[in-house]
């Protein structure tokens, strides 16, 4: 799920840069040298909870690797944190697009495959905006880590020449489950005493799939978007 610009080999050549800059004691002239190779990587979140908490997780152990970190959310949702650490606690920058309902947020959403659509068209313009922001500023943008729910960020990212890579919020077993009904693998719905047997998975029965809408959920994914860019 790793496009040709793979986030492993930029990575390996954002620590190369890294470890040019802190080969020696740095003075004052050297350390803003060091400031400004500093990789930048943004990390872009769906904008629900359960997926930027663990992104928000992703984005402070990259932190502690030496790498600046912005993570990227929606503006309604950035509307809806009542307690922003101040810059002095926390060198995770936050920044916000938009997915077309800044106003009402989830609460305007009336259907799911129209959602997707106005996520995908206005987050990449906005998207697209951000990065040229940050690249005019001292902290160029390097690389983009985006969740599986928001695939139109691959396109974005080769548009730039960045680096990227796909984040997937959920359990390795459930994204099994998610590609194989969405490739027709495993038909739905499953009959009550009917066995599902994925690779990589124990035999499973009806009740230890997902039980939110799978439907929902497909949309959201949409693989075949990631064969399409």
């Amino acid at each position: 799920m790793i496009d040709s610009h793979t986030f492993p080999t930029g990575y390996l050549i954002l620590k190369q840069r890294k470890w040019q800059c802190f080969i020696t004691e740095p003075t004052m002239e050297e350390e803003k040298v060091k400031k400004a190779c500093k990789p930048h990587c943004i990390v872009v979140s769906f904008p629900a909870q359960g997926h930027v908490n663990p992104m928000l997780e992703f984005s402070k152990r990259l932190q502690h690797k030496g790498v600046k970190v912005s993570l990227v959310i929606t503006r309604f949702f950035a509307k809806t944190i009542t307690h922003i650490p101040s810059s002095g606690s926390t060198s995770i920058a936050l920044e916000t697009i938009s997915n077309g309902y800044d106003e009402g947020g989830v609460d305007a959403i009336v259907n799911g495959k129209v959602y997707q659509e106005t996520l995908r068209r206005v987050g990449s313009q906005t998207l697209s905006d951000l990065i040229q922001k940050l690249n005019a500023s001292a902290f160029p943008v390097d690389c983009i880590v985006y969740n599986s729910f928001m695939p139109w960020c691959l396109p974005v990212a080769k548009k730039f020449g960045l680096h990227s890579a796909v984040f997937f919020t959920q359990s390795c077993a459930v994204d099994i489950i998610y590609y194989h009904v969405s490739r027709g693998l495993i038909k739905l719905p499953l009959s009550e005493n009917e066995t599902l047997l994925a690779p990589g998975l124990p035999p499973l029965q009806p009740q230890d799939l997902p039980s939110m809408d799978i439907n929902l959920l497909l949309t959201a994914l949409e693989f075949y978007w990631l064969d399409e860019y």
